[in-house]
């Protein structure tokens, strides 16, 4: 190694250690202006976990004070950089129901909603997380109508509308998958109530008029299999008015023909 290199090196631990403590004594020794203000230059610099320590340390000290602000501002930004979402979203709340006169109101709460939509798992998951987003998006979009987050705000609640919707869907399918076919009813015609304009609308009134057919099918003979198959032959009837040329129509006619078949048998005996 060369001198200039061995000079480099021994800079470079000098800087490294001059750095790590300068963060030690402020973590044990410095006043809560120094943590906040050298928090924030950490927080600049993208030393996230150093800005966080400090912040979180800091916090509980200037209550009551005028800096308490921008260290609670600070310290829900600094989760938000680091990807922890649900942090993030209890921080920027706790911000604006402390300070509802503070200037960053309007940004806190919607960064609440964003990290609510960041924190959303995947359709299959629990979706805790997004029943929360929507909430707090209402609350936020009847304050501030005029948002000049209008645009995102749409894109999340299309998003995680689409979400919930596909989880209804999937979960009223496997109802018919498994043969419960009585509850597959029920959780289709929910669905259908619940997504008007959903674009598994075709399927979910085919598969329910399916499901009903075999509901009626496998009933013990007497009035209520005569009802479920007058069921089967209204949601027959249902799916055809609302899409006359849907892509089911040969197993549907059969399905069809089938209850009308039986119920003149049914009501012969």
């Amino acid at each position: 190694m060369n001198r200039i290199s061995a000079f480099s090196v021994c800079f470079l631990i000098i800087t490294m250690l001059s750095a790590c403590s300068d963060f030690s004594r402020l973590q044990k020794n410095g006043t809560p202006e120094e943590k906040l203000s050298r928090a924030i230059e950490y927080y600049n610099e993208d030393e996230n976990y150093k800005a966080g320590s400090l912040l979180e340390d800091v916090s509980p000290l200037l209550r009551g004070k005028a800096e308490a602000e921008t260290a609670l501002y600070y310290l829900a930004n600094n989760y938000f950089k680091q990807k922890q979402y649900v942090m993030s979203a209890f921080y920027f709340k706790d911000f604006y129901l402390t300070y509802p006169r503070s200037k960053l109101v309007e940004e806190t709460m919607y960064m609440h909603v964003y990290s609510l939509y960041k924190s959303s798992a995947d359709y299959n998951l629990d979706q805790q997380s997004t029943y929360e987003c929507l909430k707090a998006l209402t609350v936020f979009s009847t304050r501030y109508p005029n948002t000049t987050y209008l645009k995102e705000c749409e894109t999340i609640y299309t998003e995680l509308n689409g979400k919930l919707m596909q989880k209804a869907f999937e979960h009223s399918m496997m109802y018919h998958k498994v043969s419960n076919y009585k509850s597959a009813v029920v959780a289709i015609t929910n669905f259908i109530k619940d997504y008007p304009t959903s674009p598994y609308l075709e399927t979910s009134y085919f598969t329910r008029f399916e499901a009903q057919y075999h509901l009626a099918k496998n009933s013990i003979q007497g009035q209520i299999q005569i009802d479920r198959y007058y069921k089967a032959i209204e949601y027959y009837q249902l799916l055809n008015d609302k899409f006359p040329d849907n892509n089911y129509k040969k197993a549907s006619i059969e399905y069809y023909d089938k209850s009308l078949e039986v119920l003149e048998e049914l009501k012969s005996k």
